[in-house]
């Protein structure tokens, strides 16, 4: 009997963590070349649907980037099956986005280092919290991948970015090679199961019945944002077993407690204690909740009254699940008018959980 084949094994995990995303990093190594510097330039900044034609004044490596990424055709059946299952929990994802999947990925000591670096972070988390969500609308609604959509050209610029912080970070003292190379694919691999797999956890915990089929379709959902994104194939997982499996490796070889961590952990929890939220307990006992003992004691997220809120308020998952909007169109469309509204990012007042005002409806 042969023997079967161990999933993601640990020498080739920790072969990706030396692998960054090769198209984005050549155009953004192009562009500096040439000293454009794509936030300076309006015509960058302007562009934001899939049908909006690529800028003369673009470089000829940003032109054929954009190109390169347009040409990506997703799967039609997995986008639309993704796209509806979105729109039917879209509060209780974007909560769980906020309060799970955002300070989950803090518990990755070393990637939480290439976030520790933008002190904008750590200042302002109710941008990061903004420009997340927004990112989420934009290749998760059903216009996402069609030209009147924003799918293609959020993600092409999400790359980008990604692609400018490892240039600099790998060219400055303050990275240290051992860490992994800055925004490396095993960390993109776990931040895009965040958005999948560690959100249905965050759905079932709040009471809610996804069943087995469910959970695939949309982890196969995001395997096609993690695609353009440009993910490696090989970090794609295909089931619902090869999702959790290549999750728990990942968690136990970068998941420990570390200073940035913590440090991102308290700014988030200390922003979210200061909303006013139409919840019968504080966010962050949920936080804590949805994040489980381990996670949480890890990165330094603690309540003093976890037992209580546990048997309170999630023992009656029935209670609980009445608070969420039974509108599942209209909440929709009022969180996406939130969140994929630009003045809304550059407001100062705009609120990343205005979305939740839902739930006393």
């Amino acid at each position: 009997m042969k023997n079967k084949q161990i999933q993601y094994p640990n020498e080739q995990l920790e072969k990706f963590r030396q692998i960054g995303d090769p198209l984005a990093d050549q155009t953004v190594d192009a562009l500096f070349k040439v000293g454009f510097h794509p936030h300076q330039s309006g015509a960058y900044n302007t562009l934001q649907f899939n049908h909006q034609a690529i800028p003369d004044e673009f470089p000829e490596a940003l032109k054929q980037y954009f190109i390169k990424v347009k040409s990506y055709q997703p799967d039609t059946k997995i986008i639309e099956k993704g796209s509806v299952f979105f729109q039917e929990y879209t509060t209780e994802i974007m909560l769980c986005l906020g309060l799970l999947s955002l300070p989950y990925c803090y518990a990755a000591a070393d990637g939480a280092k290439v976030l520790s670096f933008s002190r904008r972070i750590i200042e302002n988390p109710e941008r990061r919290l903004m420009e997340t969500a927004e990112f989420v609308f934009d290749v998760s609604e059903p216009a996402a991948f069609k030209n009147e959509g924003k799918g293609f050209i959020s993600i092409a610029k999400v790359r980008l970015m990604h692609a400018a912080i490892r240039y600099h970070l790998k060219n400055s003292d303050r990275w240290e090679r051992a860490w992994g190379l800055p925004v490396n694919q095993e960390d993109m691999a776990a931040t895009n199961l965040s958005f999948s797999l560690i959100n249905i956890r965050g759905l079932r915990k709040l009471g809610f019945n996804i069943s087995p089929q469910k959970a695939k379709e949309f982890i196969l959902y995001w395997n096609e944002i993690g695609k353009l994104l440009g993910l490696d194939d090989a970090l794609l997982p295909k089931d619902n077993h090869s999702a959790f499996i290549l999750e728990k490796k990942m968690a136990e070889r970068n998941f420990r407690p570390s200073e940035e961590g913590r440090v991102l952990a308290k700014s988030l929890q200390d922003y979210v204690n200061r909303q006013e939220l139409p919840l019968k307990f504080s966010a962050d006992m949920l936080m804590e909740y949805l994040l489980g003992e381990e996670i949480s004691e890890m990165i330094g997220i603690k309540s003093s009254s976890r037992q209580a809120f546990v048997f309170d308020n999630i023992a009656n998952l029935n209670s609980f699940r009445s608070l969420f909007p039974k509108d599942k169109q209209k909440a929709f469309r009022e969180a996406k008018q939130q969140f994929q509204s630009r003045q809304a990012l550059v407001n100062s007042d705009a609120k990343p959980f205005k979305f939740l005002n839902s739930l006393q409806d």
